[in-house]
């Protein structure tokens, strides 16, 4: 029996899934909820895998029919995958689970599936003489791709909620965000590549060859897997922000009254303006609170309905202005404006970047390039 490259490509996927799944589920740290769904979605593709691989290598009538209960998988590993991102960006509490309905299109191939192997042999060539299997295996593919579709979108809104809380407590660009971010393109090209398959294959087209396709489509999943399990067990410990409850009602009575708002907004400038509490970097909206001896929650109020700002937009305008007067000092020449920029509280240059264009309207080095030329 020979083994092509593809065949060693995909029994390197089974054996490092198997590892990455029992590996997961045994680490007890802040993201354990995650990595129990991703531990099951490995599970998973290691079954699609395993599947895979046996259909073309053992020719028997058992085979089709464990291959056709394996194609389940493919209504799962979406919903497991959003299940994940979500427990990994939100802290909930009761702890976020999929409902019954996420599963439904999962059991209703299993009963059809079922049906069609329960009926006699007669029958079954009769449903594949009529193409009615042929059909329900392209309904089957069709769902598999919406699945993925539909749930990437939903992860994408989930990302960008995650963001919009961020921003209200955090004065800084949490790692994980942008690990999700990529996770989410990872699965994008996937679902690309096989898409090209499935037009491919069902409506001839395109000029690409479908057994190259194919091949990509599978070679994909052992390297899906061996990402997201390997930046998982490299980072156990991701920070996740609490999800909170819906927002109240327009009009709704002011939090605090104009005397605590006054008290607070004074210690607020001696903290910021005098300690330069801005110049840490980790600075969060919980520590800022505990610094001006309030909640969260009021800290928070008091920067959206008085200043019109975000956390993150409020401390990063004072590291912008710290920046910008180092500048005017001439400190530039001295030293880089990225040594500046973390001298001034921020943790990348991205952030710096950012949060300079969108204060001056300019990159830094061109507002450095306009002062020169004035």
């Amino acid at each position: 029996m020979t083994f092509s490259i593809l065949d060693i490509i995909l029994f390197l996927g089974v054996s490092q899934g198997i590892f990455l799944a029992i590996t997961l589920g045994l680490i007890d740290k802040g993201n354990k909820m995650a990595n129990r769904v991703l531990s099951i979605a490995i599970f998973l593709a290691v079954v699609m895998l395993f599947g895979r691989v046996v259909v073309f290598r053992i020719e028997a009538p058992w085979v089709m029919v464990v291959a056709s209960f394996v194609d389940v998988t493919i209504l799962l590993f979406a919903p497991l995958i959003y299940c994940y991102i979500r427990r990994l960006l939100f802290r909930e509490n009761p702890v976020f689970r999929l409902s019954f309905w996420h599963y439904l299109p999962a059991l209703l191939h299993l009963v059809v599936t079922t049906a069609i192997y329960s009926v006699s042999e007669e029958t079954r060539r009769f449903l594949v003489e009529t193409r009615a299997i042929g059909y329900f295996w392209f309904v089957v593919e069709t769902a598999g791709i919406l699945s993925f579709i539909i749930y990437s979108i939903l992860s994408v809104r989930l990302i960008m909620r995650h963001k919009q809380i961020m921003e209200n407590q955090l004065s800084y660009v949490l790692t994980i965000r942008r690990f999700v971010l990529y996770l989410v393109g990872a699965i994008g090209v996937f679902v690309v590549f096989w898409i090209i398959s499935y037009l491919s294959g069902n409506f001839g087209i395109g000029r690409l060859n479908l057994v190259i396709d194919y091949s990509i489509v599978w070679i994909s999943i052992p390297l899906f897997i061996y990402l997201i399990g390997y930046y998982s067990l490299r980072r156990p410990e991701i920070f996740r922000m609490p999800l909170p409850a819906k927002t109240a009602a327009k009009g709704e009575k002011a939090r605090l009254r104009p005397e605590e708002i006054h008290q607070l907004k004074k210690r607020l400038h001696f903290f910021m303006h005098e300690e330069e509490l801005f110049k840490e970097s980790d600075l969060s909206l919980k520590r800022l609170a505990e610094k001006l001896h309030t909640t969260s929650n009021n800290l928070s109020w008091l920067l959206n309905q008085v200043y019109q700002k975000s956390f993150y937009d409020f401390v990063n305008e004072f590291r912008i202005r710290d920046v910008l007067d180092s500048i005017d000092r001439g400190r530039h020449y001295r030293r880089t404006l990225l040594a500046l920029a973390y001298e001034a509280g921020f943790n990348s240059k991205s952030t710096f970047n950012k949060a300079f264009k969108g204060f001056k309207g300019q990159t830094p080095s061109e507002y450095i390039k306009s002062k020169k030329g004035g």
